[in-house]
């Protein structure tokens, strides 16, 4: 029925429901943000560790034995890092500088600096007295116009560049991946280390990690790389996305560190000084399966015959050390110079291990180097996250968009199926709920995820199935019954125009006014219209409009909508001319 023959009672009843459903609404934006401030921790915490790692690289390299061999692999190993760490440097204030844009609205995110005390970006949750209840620093996660218009612009098929755009971080990414994957550094004996034929994986890793083709949205449409990561997206999810960019500038850093030191005495087929390369098979894994990682020389040949003594657990921050493995038990290299370490862990959490590299110099004498294992993390079954793309709950007689996701497993390996309603994928985790009537008033999303060749059963999601609300009607932009009108913009209207709650944020609802009354009142009379069957109004309408004085009313009732072919009674708007 129409909003006006309501009683004040379900009025109210009507106001409450939609509070609530803007607070459920609220609450998984929330959930949401958080996973993207968790994300970003965690990528930092990892770019530090492998900063870490480029360092003691560097300074291998530094100091190495046969200082005449090595130097102009040092020289083009400093090249890369001041490159590298310009990048860095660049990605750091690029994100204050969003924070900037987004708290302040300043257009390219001047008086950045607050957001990057002593050269560093703060925490996405820091508060400005340091307590976990005080004010937030960053108020604003979810925030997502301006920064938009700061890295990509109005135009989302033709993103802007220029200072601090997505266009200029792309272009200098692009660049530095061009220069290492065409790294090339010529010996003292005239012989050419190319690295795209000494080290085909390293090359491919360059590439895969910086590449920039486009990607598709949730319709299967091709969108540009920046506009897929920037456009009207969450300010925390913004610099999660740019975290993982710096993280993946490091490890292109260290990829590139790695096969300098190798190349060193790559041409004589023997070690002087060497460093040692760990490679875990993977960083998440359930508990009671096992964690496998690769252990060998850096620079190795399938001669060389290693022997890896484990010296166990460490926690955070662990350097690598010497320690006393006499009497331990050995894990020899095989026929293909490596060594694999492999342990089962059923505590659930972060775990690292540290151990010692023994091999023969070309004196035959034994050295050693110690090495830590990446933190490498241990799960359980429950880790799949399913999100309404655009509210917490599906509404009927519309596609819901959906993302699906399980940490660590290819959208690939996931076997989606659902109940009170039915779910169709759109590629790359991308899903569309499709509920047809309220029912029971849930639905229930069930996941299966292929897990280190297992498939793993993750815990169902239930969503609240909800009808569409009902849309607002307005005429000149008034909807309520205390609105006013000036003569000429009344009678310059000509049509009642129907549209969404404000609160709602779901797009592509079908609209379309069917009818309504129009009344005037003034001077103890009422003058009625016949009904209009149409948004229109109608020539009588018109008349009676051009007609009405300063000071009288026009009554709009009886107003029936069509919502994605379901009829809906909308509410009745007052209008004082005056």
């Amino acid at each position: 029925m129409a909003g006006g023959k309501e009683t004040p009672r379900q009025k109210m009843i009507g106001m409450m429901y939609l509070v609530l459903t803007a607070l459920l609404a609220m609450n998984i934006s929330k959930d949401v943000l958080n996973a993207f401030v968790q994300i970003n921790r965690g990528l930092v915490k990892n770019s530090a560790n492998s900063e870490e790692r480029a360092d003691a690289t560097l300074g291998l390299l530094d100091s190495w034995s046969d200082k005449e061999k090595a130097a102009p692999f040092q020289a083009k190993a400093h090249e890369i890092v001041e490159k590298a760490d310009a990048i860095v440097k660049h990605i750091i204030e690029m994100k204050a500088r969003v924070v900037a844009c987004s708290e302040k609205g300043s257009a390219d995110g001047s008086g950045y600096e607050e957001f990057m005390p002593n050269g560093q970006f703060i925490d996405l949750l820091a508060t400005k007295d340091g307590t976990p209840d005080g004010s937030p620093i960053v108020s604003k996660l979810d925030e997502n116009q301006n920064t938009t218009g700061m890295l990509i612009g109005d135009e989302p098929a033709s993103p802007k560049s220029g200072p601090w755009s997505a266009v200029e971080l792309r272009e200098k990414l692009d660049a530095f991946s061009q220069e290492c994957q065409n790294l090339s550094v010529t010996d003292l004996k005239g012989v050419n280390h190319v690295l795209a034929e000494r080290s085909p994986e390293a090359k491919a890793l360059i590439a895969n990690t910086f590449s920039f083709a486009d990607i598709k949205d949730a319709e299967g449409k091709d969108e540009k790389w920046e506009t897929a990561l920037f456009y009207h997206t969450p300010l925390a999810a913004v610099i999660a996305h740019l975290s993982k960019i710096e993280s993946d500038v490091i490890l292109i850093k260290n990829t590139v560190l790695n096969y300098l030191a190798s190349q060193i005495n790559a041409s004589d087929l023997k070690f002087s000084d060497v460093t040692v390369a760990v490679v875990p098979k993977q960083s998440y894994i359930l508990r009671g399966d096992s964690f496998v990682a690769e252990i060998y020389l850096a620079a190795y040949n399938k001669a060389s015959k290693t022997k890896v003594y484990m010296g166990g657990e460490v926690g955070d921050g662990a350097k690598p050390e010497l320690f006393d493995y006499a009497g331990k038990e050995a894990i020899v290299s095989g026929s293909d110079g490596k060594c694999k370490f492999k342990i089962n862990e059923s505590a659930l959490g972060s775990h690292s291990h540290k151990g010692v590299i023994v091999y023969q110099d070309a004196d035959g004498a034994d050295k050693a180097i110690p090495f830590i294992i990446p933190p490498f993390i241990v799960g359980d079954v429950g880790g799949v996250v399913v999100s309404a793309t655009q509210m917490n709950v599906f509404y009927t007689s519309v596609a819901n968009p959906v993302s699906i996701s399980v940490p660590g497993v290819d959208p690939s390996n996931l076997q989606v199926s659902m109940s009170g309603g039915s779910i169709s994928s759109k590629g790359n985790g991308n899903y569309e709920v499709t509920c047809p009537s309220v029912g029971s008033g849930s639905a229930t999303i069930n996941v299966t995820a292929m897990i280190n060749g297992k498939s793993v059963a993750q815990p169902p999601k239930t969503f609240a199935i909800k009808p569409l609300p009902d849309p607002v009607a307005k005429f000149a932009g008034a909807s309520s019954s205390s609105s006013t009108l000036s003569l000429s913009g009344a009678s310059l209207t000509k049509e009642v125009v129907p549209s969404m709650p404000t609160w709602f944020v779901f797009q592509g609802i079908s609209l379309n006014i069917t009818g309504f009354s129009l009344s005037i009142v003034g001077s103890g009379k009422v003058y009625d219209c016949a009904p209009s069957r149409s948004g229109q109004l109608t020539p009588e309408m018109l008349t009676a409009i051009a007609k009405a004085k300063k000071g009288e009313k026009l009554l709009i009732t009886d107003i029936w909508c069509n919502q994605n072919g379901a009829r809906v009674g909308l509410n009745n708007i007052t209008v004082k001319l005056n």
